[in-house]
């Protein structure tokens, strides 16, 4: 893994703090109160592709026992680009994320730094706004 810890991809503002851990970097407030979000950004080494789509499908299945995070999304860019989109109704549920068994998964320190080119970036962010009657084409009820 190189020792930059600014991944390409969004920069946080210039005051902005980075909060560095072995694995993942995250940057973004969190002092404003409503609907919360992560976007992660994600970035395979060659050939580990796959890899980080199984840590990905084991975020899942913690987040899955998670009653306070959702929706969540695991995407892929390319070959080696990987994201997470996962909201929270408020900043509680966020950090109960942090420490429950989706968010557990960042601590597995050696297997990101075999597999990703910079740590993991996780973003902090604030939902301004959204569509949450449809989910892939379906109203939710």
């Amino acid at each position: 893994m190189s020792n930059n810890t600014q991944s390409p991809g969004p920069n946080a503002p210039n005051d902005a703090q980075l909060e560095i851990h072995p694995g993942w970097v995250r940057s973004g407030q969190d002092n404003a109160p409503g609907r919360k979000a992560y976007y992660i950004n994600l970035e395979a080494k060659a050939g580990k592709g796959d890899k980080v789509e199984q840590f990905l499908r084991d975020i899942l299945a913690g987040v899955e026992q998670e009653p306070g995070t959702g929706p969540w999304f695991g995407t892929r860019f390319s070959d080696t680009t990987f994201g997470i989109f996962e909201a929270f109704p408020d900043t509680a549920a966020r950090s109960a994320h942090d420490v429950g068994p989706g968010g557990q998964n960042f601590l597995r320190s050696a297997e990101l730094e075999e597999m990703l080119v910079y740590p993991a970036h996780v973003y902090r962010l604030d939902v301004m706004f959204g569509k949450f009657s449809t989910l892939f084409g379906k109203k939710i009820v």
